[in-house]
């Protein structure tokens, strides 16, 4: 049974979150669409967030696929997208 989640990524814009879903394995099929082995995921800009003056943009990803699946990616993804420096 596929399920959906969406995700925010703030600090991350869309381009380079396709990036990463393709080191992971996926391929554009479509206009801000990527679809891996068992997952698609729908990409748009996130609302941006105020922080007293700070503005931050980033992804808004939305994956369906089996939850096994996702979890996965997830595990995967995570790694890619951890920023340091605060």
């Amino acid at each position: 049974m596929s399920v959906r989640v969406e995700h925010d990524y703030y600090g991350v814009p869309v381009w380079l979150m396709k990036d990463y879903l393709t080191q992971l394995g996926g391929a554009e099929t479509g206009e801000d669409v990527m679809e891996g082995d068992g997952w698609r995921a729908e990409l748009r800009k996130a609302e941006r967030r105020h922080i007293g003056s700070l503005s931050v943009g980033g992804a808004t990803v939305i994956f369906v696929g089996e939850q096994a699946t996702l979890d996965a990616l997830f595990e995967k993804l995570h790694w890619k997208t951890l920023r340091g420096g605060g």
